[in-house]
């Protein structure tokens, strides 16, 4: 769950782990709000919700990689999971303000460590928004070409 302003995590692993961790842990580690929408997060209904929502973003991403995979200039990073797509285009920081100017948003990829400004992150959406970008992409890709 993206819940902004409200930061709530947990740690699986071996005890030795979780002890270090426990002695280096601030005093109030979790609010209480966010202890309460971590609460509401585990309800049966809301896992059932993100179960939903994770293979409906499957079905989703492998529909974007699909239609990516047709973009001779375009690299996609296998194996991801994630509501995103990460992707390399030669002169990407120029295809993203071309798509910026045809309605769509990308991320650049140069805030993320380790990588420049030939990449891209993408949002995972429905269908029709995603084919509406590929088309976008296709005429930002035709125009700096």
């Amino acid at each position: 769950w993206g819940l902004a302003g409200l930061r709530i995590g947990y740690v699986l692993a071996e005890p030795e782990t979780i002890a270090a961790l426990e002695r280096t842990q601030p005093l109030w580690p979790v609010s209480t709000p966010a202890l309460v929408a971590a609460e509401a997060c585990m309800s049966r209904a809301a896992l059932a919700e993100a179960e939903h929502a994770a293979h409906r973003i499957g079905v989703e991403r492998a529909h974007l990689l699909a239609g990516l995979a047709e973009f001779d200039e375009v690299r996609t990073v296998a194996g991801a999971e994630g509501p995103f797509v990460l992707l390399r285009i030669d002169g990407a920081d120029a295809v993203r303000e071309r798509l910026r100017s045809l309605g769509f948003a990308a991320r650049r990829g140069d805030t993320f460590p380790g990588l420049d400004r030939n990449w891209l992150r993408l949002a995972v959406r429905d269908r029709a928004t995603t084919n509406r970008f590929l088309q976008a992409l296709d005429q930002a890709l035709l125009i700096g070409g």
